[in-house]
């Protein structure tokens, strides 16, 4: 009898895994450091901040045009036969903008809004229709005035896909490439002036014998949508400075670059 019970009282007063450890009490205690040694960095895309999102606040800059490769499909221009003005060329639709944004960046979501001033670059010249059969005497001349520009606003959305994470570098630096688009809306400021022909007169004939009498001003919204389709590339320097290179679509085509302070 005592063979039989003696063995089974040993079995139940022995812990199932006697190798293991007990279970230690209260509160888990903080990792412990050696002396002289940091502790580890935060990191921009791996350690949000407490509210669960990052806040920036930039300036951005970019160069948007209208290529000639598009514009010759409504509009002559000088290297075609029969062109009005052979010393002067069909005016560039170019400009550059310049203004501030605000994001919000979480892990791969990221959310812009921004407001900004589009100036123009445009010259004036002459604007001659694509028509069959061609007719060179029948454009318009166009002069802009002083401060031809837009006023623009809106907001977009960037999904984010990291190459570098700033946890990979020790926090000192981070690289993603983000694509996405947007709604704004856009108030333009100033106008152009215009002259058109008139009997056997060409527009430019008009404004070169009057150029201080404009027939009219060109009918032109003065307030219309912003469309975005934008991609680019962040970079992270640090957890404090972004800078960003981009393109896309800004209702005219667009490079331009941003630079950012996130908090």
């Amino acid at each position: 009898m005592l063979r039989l019970v003696l063995p089974a009282l040993a079995a139940l007063s022995t812990p199932a895994f006697a190798s293991e450890a007990p279970e230690p009490f209260g509160e888990p205690l903080a990792p412990q450091f050696a002396e002289g040694e940091a502790e580890p960095a935060s990191t921009t895309d791996d350690m949000l901040p407490r509210r669960g999102y990052f806040m920036e606040i930039g300036f951005r800059s970019r160069y948007v045009t209208v290529p000639d490769s598009i514009l010759d499909i409504w509009y002559f221009n000088e290297n075609d036969d029969g062109w009005a003005l052979p010393n002067e060329k069909r005016p560039d639709l170019q400009g550059y903008s310049l203004g501030l944004e605000y994001v919000v960046k979480g892990e791969s979501a990221n959310g812009f809004f921004y407001f900004e001033y589009i100036n123009s670059l445009m010259k004036q010249g002459y604007w001659d229709d694509v028509e069959e059969p061609p007719s060179h005497t029948d454009g318009d001349y166009l002069v802009p005035t002083d401060g031809l520009g837009l006023l623009s606003f809106g907001a977009d959305y960037a999904y984010e896909l990291h190459f570098v994470r700033t946890a990979q570098t020790n926090g000192q630096f981070g690289m993603s490439f983000l694509v996405g688009g947007g709604l704004g809306m856009a108030i333009m400021l100033g106008h152009l002036d215009r002259w058109g022909p008139e009997g056997q007169l060409a527009a430019y004939q008009r404004y070169q014998a009057n150029p201080d009498t404009p027939d009219e001003i060109k009918r032109i919204p003065k307030v219309f949508p912003m469309v975005d389709l934008n991609a680019s590339l962040r970079f992270n320097f640090g957890d404090r400075v972004v800078f960003r290179v981009e393109g896309g679509l800004h209702d005219l085509l667009y490079v331009g670059g941003a630079l950012g302070l996130m908090f």
